[in-house]
């Protein structure tokens, strides 16, 4: 169970809504901008969060944010299937697909906050995209969802993410 006491557990950037809407009608000004926020949430917010203090009363903090090499194999995994053709290959469909479990092996092994709201994000898109039973509109809004993670992950190095 992740550390949810701090109060930059959560962050209100990118809503299920907002995902939802990037990944059917593509981005627009305020889904961008609401990525640029979780992507300085999850890269720069979550650097130093103040968890309480120690016994000698100094502060306390923890390091909640993400790192890129945290997410490499997940980026990695998504660029490979977009290279591929997309998920209109049944192979593909499929990895796609387990890109939420190996979120959730991130989120596992590596016991971040960042890495729990990057998994709940990308989750909401990957559902989305596989909402639509026609494979021309799931193909439309894979190419949505490849750009909102290289959105988040642009965002992300810009506000300082390492």
């Amino acid at each position: 169970m992740l550390d949810t006491r701090h109060k930059l557990s959560d962050s209100a950037s990118l809503s299920k809504k907002e995902i939802k809407e990037w990944i059917i009608q593509g981005p627009n000004l305020n889904t961008v901008q609401s990525a640029n926020q979780f992507g300085d949430y999850i890269g720069r917010r979550l650097k130093k969060v103040k968890i309480g203090k120690t016994k000698s009363g100094k502060d306390k903090f923890v390091d909640e944010s993400v790192s890129t090499s945290q997410i490499r194999q997940v980026f990695s995994k998504m660029k490979m299937i977009e290279a591929k053709g997309g998920i209109s290959d049944p192979q593909n469909r499929i990895d796609f697909l387990m890109i939420k479990p190996l979120l959730a092996y991130a989120v596992g092994r590596h016991k971040k906050t960042g890495l729990d709201r990057l998994k709940d994000r990308l989750g909401w898109a990957i559902e989305t995209v596989l909402e639509s039973e026609r494979i021309p509109e799931q193909e439309k809004r894979f190419g949505n969802f490849c750009k909102l993670f290289e959105a988040i992950l642009a965002y992300h190095r810009a506000s300082g993410g390492k």
